[in-house]
């Protein structure tokens, strides 16, 4: 999944390809993990969004595209709630320190 960071997942066709069915897969997914597969896979991509706002000077909204998210707002609202605070907040936090 990591590899895959920067693009959509499709995880049922993803079990079609290794022979179980999207409900199996997505079972035992969880009961490794603790999470649904879908939601392991947004945190990845928060994980990496927080790499490049910290490590880079790539504007959030590139970032944004680069991750395969169709909007900023979309993607500010899901990292806030997934990280505590807004990608702006964050980068600035990081250059202040």
């Amino acid at each position: 999944m990591w590899e895959n960071v920067n693009h959509e997942a499709d995880f049922h066709e993803f079990s079609r390809q290794h022979n179980v069915s999207y409900s199996y897969f997505r079972k035992v997914f969880k009961l490794y993990t603790g999470l649904a597969p879908h939601q392991f896979f947004l945190d990845l991509k928060m994980m990496r969004a927080k790499e490049l706002i910290v490590a880079t000077e790539i504007p959030v909204k590139e970032i944004t595209y680069k991750l395969g998210f169709d909007s900023i707002h979309y993607f500010s609202r899901l990292f806030k709630k997934k990280t505590g605070q807004s990608p702006t907040d964050l980068r600035k936090q990081n250059v202040t320190e």
